[in-house]
């Protein structure tokens, strides 16, 4: 699994490769996010358009922190997949 993982922090791109564009960004990234430590019972790691979902993740779990940028929404999921131990 550290390999998947691995594999894909590689594809990441960093924040300061997007620029605001409205709600989302351009060009279209996807995050993946880490919820905290408090929250239980539900996955802990999280992805969308980013920042539309870093929003919504502050607002119903108080906050969450962005782990990695993606072009690519299917690098985004797996990424979130791998992390909460889960195969695609």
């Amino acid at each position: 699994m550290q390999i998947i993982i691995n594999n894909l922090a590689n594809r990441a791109i960093s924040p300061q490769d997007v620029r605001s564009d409205g709600s989302l960004t351009t060009p279209r990234s996807f995050g993946v996010y880490e919820l905290p430590f408090s929250v239980s019972g539900t996955r802990r790691f999280r992805f969308g358009n980013h920042p539309v979902r870093l929003h919504e993740l502050e607002r119903e779990f108080g906050s969450c922190k962005l782990l990695h940028l993606f072009q690519q929404r299917a690098d985004a999921v797996a990424m979130a997949s791998a992390l909460n131990g889960r195969e695609l």
